[in-house]
């Protein structure tokens, strides 16, 4: 993949589905954002109610994820994520939101809702379908709401971009 630009990395907040994706699944599809992360054009965002969900998650038995495996993915994890400042007093029972701001109808996704207000994320990238219903409202918010798909369809196109030109080839003359 080529760098995306000269800018300033894209920070994005994943929910937990898409870090399973991204770390357990190996998904070609995610290919984009996962080289993107590995050369520090793509700033994960987390905080510690995330990693606490994190590790939640990779326990389930469906996963079939050994407890050495599970370790590995949690530690990839917090090796290729930033914590950023959050208000002081910020917990999951004081998510400290304006007034009006979405609230999801699941409480397990209202930390990254609230995480990409705070951290100013550029994108909040989701497979939930509650928190895809909140887009408009949280655009309201300056919280952009996009689906794995528009994520890396957006990841392509940067890169598209910033392909380096090549010079044409002029023959030196004899």
């Amino acid at each position: 993949m080529y760098p995306l630009s000269h800018e300033p990395p894209l920070s994005l907040v994943l929910d937990t589905n898409v870090v399973i994706d991204w770390l357990v699944f190996d998904d070609a599809f995610m290919a984009p954002l996962r080289d993107g992360i590995a050369q520090g054009q793509i700033r994960v965002l987390t905080h510690a109610p995330a990693i606490v969900e994190l590790q939640r998650v990779v326990g389930y038995p469906a996963l079939k994820l050994s407890p050495d495996r599970q370790r590995s993915i949690v530690a990839r994890y917090l090796d290729q994520t930033r914590v950023p400042t959050l208000p002081q007093g910020f917990s999951l029972t004081q998510m400290l939101t304006p007034t009006g701001f979405p609230r999801c109808r699941d409480p397990d996704d209202r930390h990254f809702l609230a995480l990409a207000f705070h951290a100013r994320a550029q994108a909040l990238v989701s497979r939930d379908k509650a928190v895809l219903k909140l887009r408009r409202r949280a655009r309201q918010f300056d919280v952009n709401i996009q689906t794995v798909p528009e994520m890396i369809t957006r990841l392509r196109d940067l890169a598209a971009v910033c392909v380096p030109q090549r010079a044409p080839f002029i023959p030196a003359a004899w």
